[in-house]
């Protein structure tokens, strides 16, 4: 791609200040998103240029669950970095400032039709596992590696979390319906403890109390999967329709005392979950390997021992590439 010039900068933040605004109006269209959508393909500092606006007004649920283009890659929240020569920094605070006064006009009124959140709360999950109260009353416990963005909205209150896990105790409130949204599931209730595990667009919701509905984004109007006390609802990558087992809540909800249980499970369904706590991850080379199974109550904190010593235990063997631990058949 040829450099930029600043002119051309001054167009992308312009244009990109202009999408932020229009995607936050009450009246937003298919269409409209579908022009967004085409903008942000037509060239990569367009996508850049507006979650650089977007985290600057702190707008990141409001703007981010109308819009389906493909996100750009995560960046730490302590700083913004981008590899394009960006507008006068003096530009985009008068940019950011114009638009500030015109969602402080008509912050109440989108609040009032149940349009914008009140309140929007981001946690992050770190190196370990932890427990945050949300402004509803409700609790969640974090596990490693998952963020959670939280917003509390006249008529209804949202959760979004794409990848991690999480285990909610909900505060019961009849008129503001609780819904988990991941990558492609959304999972509704009004006051229930449930846990909720999301990656790379497979879903495993565990019920330990009240009632749940699950379902994919993809099958509007189809019947949710609703689940009762101690049954897990399942939905494989890219599957409209999920199926529900019997299982042990304790077992799965292990890790919120440090612990992983393996009930004799495949290591294709093991992998997924050992990832998160490990310094590199692991990587199945073959459906073989991935067909072995494992079983055990192991400590997070004591999972790269677990795994260098697989070898030892199964018929595999270990080898580091691209930063990842590739598991072979023997």
């Amino acid at each position: 791609m040829p450099p930029s010039h600043p002119s051309d900068d001054d167009r992308v933040t312009e244009e990109a200040a202009d999408w932020c605004l229009r995607l936050q109006a009450e009246e937003v269209s298919d269409a409209d998103r579908a022009a967004f959508e085409r903008w942000c393909r037509e060239d990569p500092r367009h996508l850049a240029e507006f979650d650089a606006m977007r985290e600057l007004w702190g707008l990141s649920a409001g703007l981010r669950p109308r819009v389906t283009a493909t996100p750009a890659p995560a960046r730490p929240v302590e700083t913004v970095r981008s590899p394009i020569v960006r507008a006068p920094k003096r530009r985009r605070w008068a940019l950011a400032a114009c638009v500030a006064a015109v969602l402080a006009v008509g912050w109440p009124v989108g609040w009032s039709f149940g349009v914008l959140p009140g309140t929007v709360d981001v946690f992050l999950g770190g190196d370990r596992h932890r427990v945050v109260g949300l402004p509803d009353g409700s609790t969640v416990d974090l596990n490693v590696r998952t963020t959670l963005v939280y917003a509390q909205f006249r008529d209804r209150r949202s959760v979004l979390m794409d990848h991690g896990e999480a285990y909610f105790a909900v505060t019961g409130d009849a008129a503001r319906p609780f819904t988990v949204f991941t990558a492609a599931h959304r999972v509704r209730v009004t006051g229930t403890r449930f846990n909720v595990w999301a990656n790379d667009g497979e879903l495993a919701v565990t019920l330990a109390e009240g009632a749940v509905t699950v379902s994919a984004a993809a099958a509007a109007g189809e019947e949710p999967l609703r689940l009762t006390p101690g049954q897990q609802g399942r939905f494989a990558r890219d599957s409209r329709f999920g199926s529900v087992a019997r299982v042990d809540p304790a077992r799965v909800l292990s890790w919120r005392e440090g612990k992983l249980v393996f009930d004799d499970i495949t290591l294709a369904d093991a992998v997924p979950l050992l990832n998160p706590y490990l310094s590199q991850p692991l990587r199945l080379a073959d459906r073989r390997v991935g067909a072995m199974r494992i079983g055990g109550v192991y400590d997070v904190a004591d999972l790269d021992r677990v795994v260098a010593s697989l070898p030892r235990v199964l018929p595999v063997t270990i080898a580091a590439k691209d930063g990842a631990l590739i598991l072979s058949a023997r």
